[in-house]
């Protein structure tokens, strides 16, 4: 193996015919020089320059070398530009994955800030329920995974991977307009016992099930479904009660639907998790930019607006 600077040295003397005047040219001594040639002909085991009057000639061996070692330092010039480009955010890419919410909430914010910031990463989104998006993550397949979780089920300790928090989404209690909770004044978990439920995804119903037993009552879960939207549809249309992250409400807010504040409900944490360790330019600015859009009052959904429908009351 052949070291880089020595070619370069190599290189120099075959263009410009002499010792002393590679030297001049990459501001050495004429004797270090002699030295990186000597160094090279005893690694190649064989004369690489002749000397004569005038200077130095390459032999056939010398020739053969310099010859491959341009093709090795254009090679090397090329990854060190490319290289820059990535360290500079002017190149590079983000695979990222998301749970819907997110995707249709802060998301599409954050990628926005990030094309202005660097309009040369590629970011590819991909829309993941938390444990699906952590799967990718491991597995090498997603760069950033934008997840969430409850107090009581929190998500599984990874020693490789980090999480770095985005905000804190409370959980919302969904009546029909003009439910008779709507108009209490302090409702609590508990009048829902005998209600019918509009439940989201698996995580969701789990947390709900945990709340209403922790208020004394086992939900009748009528409905399932992932679709935020269509869990407010069902509440609108008085089918069923809902509780929903204020998030899915930040996205879509259905008329007839009447939002309360419960702290019964708790609140659930999301955040961004990477593997541990450095990360490279372009994914650490992504996480940047998912900070900065999820932070109030861009993502802090509803707040406590009077209870009407479409509103929400602080309870």
């Amino acid at each position: 193996m052949f070291e880089l600077h020595r070619l370069r040295v190599l290189r120099e003397v075959a263009r410009l015919g002499s010792m002393s005047a590679a030297a001049a040219a990459l501001c050495y001594s004429q004797p270090a020089i002699s030295h990186h040639i000597s160094r090279l002909e005893a690694e190649a085991g064989t004369p690489l320059v002749v000397r004569h009057a005038r200077g130095v000639r390459l032999t056939e061996a010398g020739r053969v070398l310099v010859e491959h070692a341009d093709s090795a330092l254009a090679a090397l010039a090329e990854a060190d530009e490319k290289v820059a480009a990535i360290a500079g955010l002017r190149a590079g890419r983000v695979r990222l994955a998301a749970f819907p919410t997110a995707v249709s909430g802060f998301v599409p914010e954050a990628l926005a800030a990030l094309r202005r910031r660097a309009p040369d990463v590629r970011v590819e989104l991909a829309e993941a329920e938390p444990a699906a998006a952590f799967a990718a993550l491991r597995s090498g397949e997603a760069d950033i995974a934008v997840a969430f979780d409850y107090a009581e089920t929190p998500g599984d300790a990874d020693e490789r991977l980090r999480s770095v928090p985005l905000l804190r989404d409370p959980v919302l209690l969904a009546v029909p307009d003009g439910h008779p909770a709507a108009a209490a004044e302090r409702p609590h978990l508990g009048d829902l016992a005998g209600a019918a439920w509009a439940s989201g995804c698996e995580r969701c119903r789990g947390h709900l099930e945990f709340r209403c037993r922790a208020a004394g009552f086992e939900p009748r879960i009528d409905f399932a479904t992932d679709q935020y939207v269509a869990v407010q549809r069902l509440v609108a249309c008085g089918l069923a009660v809902s509780a929903l992250p204020a998030l899915a409400f930040a996205c879509h807010s259905e008329p007839g639907v009447v939002r309360l504040a419960l702290p019964e409900l708790g609140s659930r944490r999301i955040f961004a998790a990477v593997t541990a360790g450095p990360q490279p330019p372009a994914v650490a600015a992504m996480l940047d930019e998912l900070a900065a859009a999820a932070s109030p009052p861009a993502a802090a959904g509803p707040g406590t607006a009077p209870a009407e429908a479409g509103g929400s009351r602080a309870v």
